[in-house]
């Protein structure tokens, strides 16, 4: 449980934050995950967290018109802001 808890405290994919890791997996479907692919350690599961809501952000973004001012545009800008500052 410490991969999972180490995802669910990271200030940018855990609770609360919104995100899909936030919204949309499950403690079970992030172990499955992890397992299946032998990441074994907290920070390797907070890496595929902030991997899995960058290609989110980056497939809203294939979505858009990528026109400046488009919401999705900007979530994806402010994404890569953010993980830099990580």
């Amino acid at each position: 449980m410490k991969r999972i808890k180490a995802i669910r405290e990271h200030r940018l994919v855990g609770n609360g934050s919104c995100t899909s890791v936030d919204e949309c997996w499950t403690d079970a479907e992030i172990l499955e995950f992890l397992d299946k692919y032998r990441i074994e350690s907290p920070e390797g599961a907070v890496k595929w967290a902030l991997e899995q809501e960058g290609m989110w952000r980056e497939k809203g973004l294939n979505c858009s018109s990528g026109e400046p001012d488009c919401p999705l545009v900007e979530s994806y800008r402010q994404w890569e802001v953010d993980v830099k500052g990580a």
